[in-house]
C-alpha cells in the first residue's frame, strides 16, 4: 500500500510479551496495521521522515525550522524489519 506519505503494508501481525511475560499477538489491517508499523519503527529508532520517499520529504521546511542545526543534520535510519 502506498498512502499519502510513506509506504506501509495493509496487514500486519505483531508478536511480543505483556508486562507479565505472557505472549501477545496482534493482527491488524488498514489503519491499525499502519499504527502498529509506526510504533514498531519508534521502538527501532526509525522516524516517520525516514520512511518518506525523497521527493515527498520537505527538506527545505526541515532546514528552516528553528530546531534544525546544520552542523549536526538528522540521520536517516532504516528499520531492520
Amino acid at each position: 500500500m502506498i498512502d499519502s506519505d510513506a509506504e506501509r503494508r495493509m496487514n500486519v501481525v505483531a508478536k511480543g510479551y505483556s508486562s507479565h511475560g505472557d505472549p501477545v499477538q496482534i493482527f491488524g489491517s488498514g489503519r491499525l496495521a499502519r499504527c502498529v508499523q509506526q510504533e514498531t519503527d519508534h521502538l527501532d529508532g526509525v522516524l516517520f521522515l525516514d520512511r518518506v520517499d525523497a521527493r515527498r520529504r520537505r527538506v527545505g521546511a526541515i532546514r528552516s525550522a528553528g530546531w534544525y542545526d546544520e552542523a549536526t543534520p538528522p540521520q536517516i535510519k532504516v528499520s531492520p524489519q
